[in-house]
């Protein structure tokens, strides 16, 4: 762990949670460049490769693990910092809608312009039924754009069922349903944090996300609803409780901390809740404090050192706008590739994704953290000190 600065507007790094962002920004990103040259079915037949392959391709898990992350970081922050919940929206805003507004726009931009050529002149676009969703998506971008945007700006578009508008979270910037999700949390994590700290609620709080997972479908096509994942957000909310008890005996205490470790491995085994998201989450999680000469303390300790990476954390200060660019920068490139070459295979589409595409987009995500969002956090903080 490194504290970046004893400011009271800078927060406290865990290294190993920003080398898991960067996993997962590129893990989402290389899952929609396969998804977007034809090999959503690449594995067919049971199996434990399909299995496997259905898990990368749908990077499900990854937002997943997010979320988890997401209740854990905004529980330190609220933790560390005594402020205004006006103050604390606003830090927020800053933290996610500059970056957010530009990759809306451009992924506008692609969805009225690009993303109908992309679906018409592929030479797999009738081979993956990744391209029949998309259809549909493309469907209400058009025929409703002025809807889906303007729930988009307002970050509240998760919030409303199929009913009210068809579509609403994977359209116009598909990567931002979970943002909206984001800001719902925001909305309610002050009050969520005061209840838990006060004791009382905490088991309304569990039985809650238990009902609410349970009740509320996903109406549009994710799961994009705050009483839905609620689940998760608690599991990172009681790790940042767990984090506190064993900060400060870390050493005394290390051993007894791969208890709750282990136990959440097996919950996600054997409930196959979130199987593989807990599992990520436990093993960076675990490898904060787990010290020892025993076999999964030493595993332990590979995983940290892989997690501290110079390279995974480079990409975790990068990860969020990498995580929203990467949708409208690879329909645009997938249309540049199409109007070059309209019988390009599928094979020769993903190896340009992966060898030109994203270094490309990695570029931009580097420009748009340099240029956009630590500029936006900057004056949020300033606007802060001027009150």
């Amino acid at each position: 762990m490194t504290s970046t600065s004893k400011a009271e507007h800078q927060a406290v790094r865990v290294d190993e949670l920003d080398g898991l962002r960067g996993l997962l920004s590129v893990w989402v990103a290389l899952a929609h460049m396969f998804c977007w040259s034809g090999f959503w079915e690449s594995v067919s037949g049971p199996g434990l490769l399909k299995d496997i392959w259905e898990e990368f391709v749908g990077a499900g898990s990854a937002v997943d693990a997010f979320i988890i992350l997401s209740g854990f970081a905004i529980s330190f922050l609220l933790s560390r910092r005594q402020e205004s919940y006006g103050r604390f929206m606003r830090g927020r805003f800053f933290r996610i809608y500059p970056v957010y507004l530009v990759c809306l726009v451009l992924g506008t931009v692609a969805a009225l312009w690009l993303t109908p050529f992309v679906l018409s002149t592929a030479a797999w676009r009738n081979a993956t039924v990744y391209f029949e969703w998309n259809r549909d998506l493309s469907l209400s971008e058009t025929s409703a754009t002025g809807l889906h945007a303007f729930w988009h700006l307002t970050l509240l578009n998760g919030v409303l069922p199929k009913s009210v508008l068809s579509n609403s979270t994977g359209t116009l910037l598909g990567p931002a349903w979970s943002i909206t999700l984001e800001w719902q949390y925001y909305l309610v994590a002050p009050l969520l944090a005061r209840v838990i700290r006060s004791g009382t609620g905490t088991l309304f709080l569990v039985a809650l996300s238990w009902v609410g997972s349970r009740l509320f479908g996903p109406g549009n096509p994710q799961y994009a609803f705050l009483l839905h994942q609620l689940p998760l957000f608690l599991v990172g909310i009681g790790s940042f409780h767990l984090y506190e008890m064993f900060a400060a005996s870390r050493h005394e205490r290390s051993r007894a901390f791969a208890i709750p470790v282990a136990a959440v491995l097996a919950l996600g085994f054997l409930t196959r809740w979130h199987a593989v998201a807990l599992t990520l989450w436990a093993l960076a999680f675990g490898c904060i404090f787990v010290q020892g000469d025993d076999l999964f303390s030493r595993f332990l300790a590979m995983v940290r050192s892989a997690l501290r990476h110079r390279w995974l954390q480079w990409l975790g200060h990068i990860s969020y706008p990498l995580y929203l660019v990467h949708w409208p920068m690879i329909i645009g490139f997938l249309a540049m590739i199409l109007r070059w070459n309209p019988n390009v295979s599928s094979r020769d589409t993903l190896l340009l994704l992966i060898f030109v595409g994203f270094p490309l987009i990695l570029l931009v995500a580097v420009a748009l953290h340099v240029g956009i969002e630590r500029p936006m956090m900057n004056l949020g903080r300033r606007l802060d000190r001027g009150k």
